[in-house]
């Protein structure tokens, strides 16, 4: 009888002890082929949109919620998608890579690395983290929309950014007296979905 009893909580050891073990961590790739990114830049007179490529990305999930890693853009990859004339836009396209904005032949990526996140009952999650342009980091939280689609991952979200920080200060009112209707927004957006594929 003691045996079986010795046994019989052994047993229920081992159960409680696999119910509380902590599930390794699943490593997830981005897709940069599936990966859309979209900005948008106002301005007094209107705005501009348009789309900039992911480069690469890695994700480490656990306790369904992303626990670390980054993502890489490639800046140069910056195009306008709402001038028709084709001549305006590339004239635009090369005015934001220039040292006025994002001076991106010094600075070739952008980066977000995750320090990070808070998700309840499946829903949304609340990410931190680090974002680095032109050289410069600072600190930022969003909220991002986490859906499973088979074995792999789509996140979608929108972050506003103030550019300002990042010292791109081209028609700032914070720097720029005087400049009336060619004042540009300090913030600008980025609409995301970000494709993840499972490591297997």
């Amino acid at each position: 009888m003691k045996t079986y009893v010795k046994a019989y909580l052994i047993l229920i050891a081992v159960m409680i002890f696999s119910s509380l073990s902590v599930v390794e961590a699943q490593t997830y790739k981005a897709d940069p082929d599936k990966t859309v990114i979209i900005w948008k830049g106002k301005k007094i007179a209107g705005e501009h949109t348009g789309t900039i490529q992911l480069k690469s990305g890695t994700l480490e999930i656990k306790d369904n919620k992303p626990v670390s890693g980054t993502v890489i853009i490639d800046m140069k990859s910056l195009k306008d998608t709402d001038i028709s004339n084709d001549g305006m836009r590339e004239k635009l396209e090369e005015h934001l890579r220039s040292d006025d904005f994002f001076s991106v032949e010094k600075y070739p990526e952008a980066r977000l690395e995750l320090t990070g996140t808070e998700r309840t009952n499946g829903g949304p999650v609340v990410v931190q983290g680090n974002i680095t342009i032109k050289g410069i980091t600072e600190p930022i939280e969003f909220i991002t929309n986490m859906n499973e689609y088979g074995e792999d991952l789509v996140f979608t979200g929108h972050i506003d950014i103030d550019r300002t920080l990042f010292d791109v200060r081209y028609g700032s009112k914070k720097f720029f007296d005087n400049i009336g209707d060619a004042a540009i927004n300090d913030i600008f957006n980025i609409d995301y979905e970000l494709h993840m594929l499972k490591v297997k």
